[in-house]
């Protein structure tokens, strides 16, 4: 029943997408379902689905790894959907999917926490279309949703552990943490680990057998990181060189704290704006910074904090108060200290991103609430006094609020006027500055907040009455579930916009690239990641697992500084070197939205053979020389070690061709009267290796950085058979790691099953 329930929420917020047709698809557009992920799916089930596990991405960057980006999510069951189905109806439905089983999880938890149905029903529904959750649709974080979705089996499976310690409870566990890894956002991945972490610390304060739980929480995460091998030691090796290798700079991981004045959202979501970027005026993006769980859920959680069983609670407001400080950021002295001594707290922006599990546990709290009501427990004076009192409260501030943003109260300064300018100082809002200098946008601002106060303290006001009539008919705290799961839904439904797939379709680009054959690069200023559905290769790209290398590179040749160099880079003009990235046509939009084409001249080929080579160790120096105006690429690379093998000028230049390739090799052959450095002008990466196949006269090769950036690979004279290959180390062995455990895994569900069969025989005998 309670699936059912859940089912019917699910369906009657998503119908229309899932059942219409066209390619209507959840969204926002310009958000990054549309910016990357459509382009992402396209690209990495295009060629799974013609057998190809795609570990390398050709299309951004001049090349990137691809499986060890994470949010590529390949290996992910549910995002199987997109081998089956067209993208839009794949996208809607692993969307609502993920809702529901954040919901269904949410239940089980709920219930396991021995609260009544319908206190779970409400808990399961608030957490699903709460602030902290359902704006990130809006967004378009499909791997935010899908990681997410997992956090309340995992807190399952620790109080189960706690509760009674077997080796179920484990494989539940790793199951959830498995899907975590697999679902491709790795920053939940580690903000729910910490959680995890804080909560067992909780749960062992009053479990019976602590070692064993201990033991057990350990086997979860080591189980789930064996399943999870061949994803997770992958993307450590990508991470280990892209750009935030080395950790991000204090100000980059301090971006997007929550801000102190978004608890106001707490009960009123609209205080600061709409979702939409042109009207919301706080910091930051409110898809992160929005801790709404409904009014009546509010009050629910409060009555759960004063009547709740202590064995329940206490856990519960110490992870919410543990979970609202970590997202306060660099708002507080504690993040400073995390970023310079904890691991993984230097890899990360958006701290924010813990308002999730403080939602979680919230919404709990109000289940427990509504569970104290159901079963007897009725609100006193002090309570309806306090209810009351808040709504008097709230009400006083929204005429205050609406009565400073009049527009002579605007014009005179008032302490609104002021209180928005203050949000500008910050400099964390993402409005023009003009904006807040407009008295008419000022006004509108202040009747938005008023209106939502206006709301919230109608709400207390229902909620009050609903209380005071269930003192003589106690049926009627039905009604509160019923306003808060009403609340919430209208909340989520009208932050649920959806785009079509066919607005993002350039079809003048794809039109004017299949006019203009050749193995060259483009510099898409109007979607670097469009090539992956077009089949283009661009200079950039849209996400953050650039390598290192290739972003001081980038970040140099624009005038930035490349110790400061991250996943932006903002192109003014094209930098010679591109050249040798085989630069050939830059896309831009043109005012009226027309793409206006500039042809780059003279773009090296993909292979080139050179005869003349520099050593220069240190990266600023390579820089320094490349920038020289006498440096050519085509005629000498620049090598950061000695080759093992020397080029000299031959008598006759050598061939080189491409024989064929696919997203992780090249096969290349090779004629040269002596020996030669071939550069490849694609990035260079650790996990690229080249072997000789028959007829080559050499057998291993070895593949340097050339030009900082790029592949070479020092040849002798000769004729060569080459295969380059991307194949990382790290996927080696954790797709042997990941295989051996995944039988393990099976052997032990088995061995459960076989032992609750023999239970069931005996008991039945």
């Amino acid at each position: 029943m309670a699936a059912g329930v859940l089912a019917a929420l699910t369906l009657a917020m998503f119908y229309d997408v899932l059942f219409g047709a066209g390619d209507a698809v959840l969204s926002k557009e310009g958000a990054d379902l549309s910016d990357q992920f459509v382009y992402w799916r396209a690209f990495g089930f295009g060629e799974l689905g013609r057998g190809n596990l795609a570990l390398w991405n050709p299309h951004i960057y001049s090349g990137a790894p691809y499986l060890g980006g994470m949010q590529s999510a390949l290996l992910y069951p549910p995002n199987w959907l997109f081998l089956i189905l067209p993208p839009a109806p794949a996208f809607n439905i692993g969307i609502a999917l993920h809702v529901f089983a954040l919901g269904i999880f949410m239940y089980l938890w709920a219930r396991y926490r021995r609260l009544h149905p319908a206190s779970a029903l409400l808990s399961a529904a608030l957490l699903m279309f709460c602030g902290a959750h359902f704006p990130h649709i809006y967004a378009g974080h499909v791997p935010n949703l899908c990681t997410m979705a997992w956090t309340p089996l995992l807190f399952l499976a620790i109080d189960g552990l706690a509760r009674k310690p077997s080796l179920r409870w484990c494989l539940l566990g790793i199951s959830a943490v498995t899907m975590q890894i697999l679902a491709g956002h790795p920053q939940y991945l580690f903000y729910t680990g910490v959680a995890a972490v804080i909560y067992l610390v909780f749960r062992l304060i009053k479990a019976e057998r602590r070692k064993l739980v201990a033991l057990g929480f350990v086997g979860m995460y080591a189980g789930a990181v064996c399943l999870g091998a061949v994803q997770l030691l992958t993307a450590f090796q990508a991470a280990g060189q892209s750009v935030r290798s080395g950790g991000i700079s204090y100000e980059f991981a301090s971006m997007f704290s929550l801000p102190p004045e978004n608890f106001l959202t707490l009960l009123a979501p609209g205080f600061f704006g709409d979702i939409d970027s042109s009207s919301y005026w706080g910091r930051c993006y409110l898809w992160e910074m929005s801790l709404f769980v409904s009014v009546t859920g509010l009050v629910l959680a409060a009555c759960g904090v004063a009547w709740g069983r202590r064995k329940i609670i206490l856990p519960a407001i110490g992870m919410v108060v543990i979970t609202l400080l970590l997202a306060l950021g660099s708002h507080t002295p504690l993040f400073r200290l995390l970023y310079d001594f904890v691991p993984g707290f230097d890899k990360f922006r958006g701290n924010s991103k813990f308002i999730f599990l403080a939602s979680l546990f919230i919404t709990l709290l109000a289940g427990v609430g509504f569970d104290a009501l159901i079963k007897g427990n009725r609100a006193g004076r002090k309570t309806l006094i306090v209810v009351a009192a808040s709504a008097v409260l709230v009400a006083i501030a929204a005429v205050s609020i609406y009565s400073a943003a009049g527009a002579d109260e605007v014009l005179k300064n008032s302490w609104w006027r002021q209180a928005v300018g203050a949000v500008e100082k910050t400099g964390e809002s993402y409005l023009p500055a003009e904006t807040f200098r407009d008295p008419a946008f000022i006004q509108k601002a202040g009747n938005a907040a008023s209106g939502s106060m206006f709301i919230a303290s109608g709400t207390l006001c229902v909620v009050f009455v609903i209380l005071l009539a269930a003192r003589f008919s106690p049926r009627l705290v039905y009604l509160l579930a019923l306003l808060a799961v009403a609340e919430i839904f209208v909340f989520a439904r009208t932050n649920r916009p959806v785009f079509r797939l066919s607005r993002i379709e350039n079809p003048a680009l794809r039109d004017f690239l299949d006019s203009a054959p050749g193995d060259f690069r483009v510099l898409n200023m109007v979607s670097h990641n469009n090539g992956m559905m077009t089949g283009a290769k661009d200079l950039w790209g849209y996400d953050p697992g650039v390598l290192r290398r290739y972003a001081e590179f980038m970040t140099h040749t624009q005038g930035g500084s490349a110790d400061e160099a991250t996943q932006y880079v903002i192109f003014r003009k094209p930098n010679r070197l591109y050249s040798m990235l085989r630069l050939r046509y830059v896309f831009a939009r043109r005012k009226g939205g027309r793409l206006r084409t500039i042809e780059e001249n003279d773009p090296m080929p993909r292979l080139q053979l050179l005869y003349d080579y520099k050593v220069i160790a240190d990266r600023d120096g390579i820089f320094a020389a490349m920038d020289d105006p006498q440096f050519n690429p085509r005629k000498t690379v620049i090598l950061q070690s000695d080759p093992s093998i020397k080029p000299i000028q031959p008598p006759r230049r050598g061939e080189v061709r491409l024989v064929d390739s696919s997203t992780d090799h090249l096969t290349i052959k090779a004629d040269l009267p002596a020996p030669a450095i071939l550069l490849i002008t694609d990035t260079y990466s650790i996990g690229w290796r080249a072997s000789g196949l028959p007829g080559s006269v050499q057998d291993d090769y070895d593949v340097l950085p050339g030009n900082y950036v790029l592949r070479a690979v020092p040849l002798r004279a000769g004729k060569h058979h080459i295969r380059l290959e991307y194949l990382p180390s790290a996927f080696i062995a954790g797709k042997w790691i990941s295989a051996a455990s995944v039988l393990i895994y099976l052997s032990a569900i088995g061995w459960l099953l076989l032992k609750r069969r023999s239970r069931k025989k005996q008991k039945a005998s």
